[in-house]
């Protein structure tokens, strides 16, 4: 599940550099690593945010860019 969640990511991330989005400088998370939050819980766990939040803590994910 890892590689899915890092090529997620990745695609997320350039998708929203090409279309020239810039994140507020005030965030803690960039855009990418919410939405790929997003994505995961709907591919993984059934629509469970939280379950996804959980996972990506235990799985150190929110250093993915």
């Amino acid at each position: 599940m890892l590689n899915e969640i890092i090529t997620v990511y990745a695609i997320t991330d350039d998708l929203l550099k090409a279309i020239g989005h810039h994140d507020d400088c005030r965030r803690n998370m960039s855009d990418a690593e919410i939405m790929t939050t997003a994505l995961i819980a709907a591919m993984f766990f059934y629509g469970n945010h939280s379950k996804a939040c959980c996972y990506m803590k235990e799985h150190n994910t929110s250093n993915l860019g």
